[in-house]
């Protein structure tokens, strides 16, 4: 299973940048290849959602839980099921020199029959594409 871990410095407070992430379905507004996501279920810091998202072309869809610690800024997310399971989390954190940092750590797979073996390679490579996109795409929603 693929696993990245990215990070990226940006313009604003821990808590801002943790604030955007705890609207996860404002992500369809900033990250171009999420086209929806709907909230299922809902407990205080868990959310169980349902993500649609256009993969170079190719619409893929599962469900994740989500679950927030509001005093550390962290967002841990797992799939449930779908066509893509992954799992991970990001991280909202400053520096020694006061500077902010959002990383997002990830491991996937693509749960559709005989699409690793043929398409693997190629969909690996879109799929790092993509989330460190995910993370240049909050930074430039910050940024604004």
């Amino acid at each position: 299973m693929p696993s990245f871990n990215y990070k990226i410095k940006v313009p604003a407070s821990s808590s801002q940048v943790y604030e955007v992430l705890k609207n996860i379905t404002s992500f369809s507004d900033f990250m171009n290849s999420v086209k929806k996501i709907d909230i299922l279920k809902q407990e205080e810091n868990i959310l169980h959602t349902e993500w649609n998202v256009d993969f170079d072309g190719v619409p893929i869809k599962w469900t994740e839980e989500v679950v927030f610690n509001d005093k550390t800024y962290n967002v841990k997310f797992k799939s449930l099921s779908g066509d893509y399971l992954r799992s991970g989390q990001w991280n909202v954190y400053q520096d020694s020199g006061k500077k902010t940092w959002v990383s997002l750590e990830m491991t996937y797979e693509w749960n559709v029959p005989n699409f690793e073996h043929f398409f693997g390679n190629i969909y690996n490579k879109k799929a790092e594409k993509a989330t460190k996109g995910m993370l240049y795409a909050l930074k430039k929603r910050i940024s604004k």
